[in-house]
């Protein structure tokens, strides 16, 4: 069941009218916003979209979802500062193992943000017009709870996907409130007539180095419809106990005349 602040959300109408982006011009067919909403309204828990099912019941952690709800556009916060994390849809879910969160990230081909040196020297500039500003030391705290020093051939940090930082901090924060000892970070990637492969391609250049770098080497490549994991992080000052870490990507072909 898909809802917002408790109220259910069972038509795309409702979806645009409460969990709409932040600009309108996001919500058109063919881009993420309103691809995600087509996919998930109506959809009645235990039944998910098949690529998501398929892509838990590949990992041997992960059984039968017996139930689930999900929240868009779910407000999380990850640490004492302020801004939350923004995640395009939040479930939690069970199965026989019990209870796990879920953090999908829908994409068509829109980039994931700014890289950790470009969010840095953001970072930078407000310091200089603010100088009470705690968003370096938001990614200081980000950086060491989410990963280990840096090994020879790893990717480097300043070269991540800012976005992809965010959103597992907030599926950690959200296993850890809920106390549960999985957290997964899902790519829903919509295939539209408004998606480029180059674009496609980069987005999962970025998703792959940014496994690569959070698996210490363990996982090399990325492939579409399984679930990596369970990856342990260091937890820093953010996370004292940090549920097992679970990244994974999946993807929808859509039909051009979608509305």
């Amino acid at each position: 069941m898909i809802h917002k602040s408790d109220i259910p959300v069972e038509s795309i109408e409702d979806w645009f009218a409460r969990c709409s982006p932040k600009s309108a011009r996001q919500w058109k067919d063919g881009r993420s916003a309103k691809e995600a909403g087509h996919c998930w309204v109506g959809m009645q828990s235990p039944t998910l979209p098949p690529e998501v099912a398929a892509a838990l019941a590949s990992h041997p952690d992960f059984g039968e979802v017996t139930r689930w709800s999900g929240e868009p556009e779910a407000q999380v916060r990850f640490d004492g500062h302020s801004g939350p994390a923004n995640i395009d849809l939040l479930l939690h879910a069970s199965d026989a193992r019990g209870e796990f969160v879920v953090a999908v990230e829908a994409k068509a081909d829109e980039p994931f943000g700014n890289t950790v040196a470009g969010s840095l020297a953001r970072s930078l500039e407000v310091k200089l017009s603010t100088p009470n500003s705690k968003r370096m030391a938001r990614m200081e705290e980000l950086v060491r709870a989410l990963f280990h020093p840096r090994e020879k051939r790893m990717p480097r940090l300043e070269d991540l996907r800012y976005q992809l930082l965010t959103a597992t901090a907030a599926a950690l924060a959200v296993a850890h409130g809920a106390g549960t000892a999985r957290a997964v970070v899902l790519v829903q990637e919509f295939r539209t007539h408004l998606t480029t492969p180059k674009r496609r391609k980069e987005n999962h250049a970025d998703l792959t180095s940014f496994v690569r770098r959070i698996s210490g080497g363990a996982v090399s490549t990325v492939e579409e419809g399984r679930l990596y994991g369970p990856f342990r992080v260091p937890g820093g000052a953010l996370f004292s106990d940090p549920a097992g870490l679970y990244v994974g990507k999946v993807g929808r072909e859509v039909a051009s005349d979608a509305s």
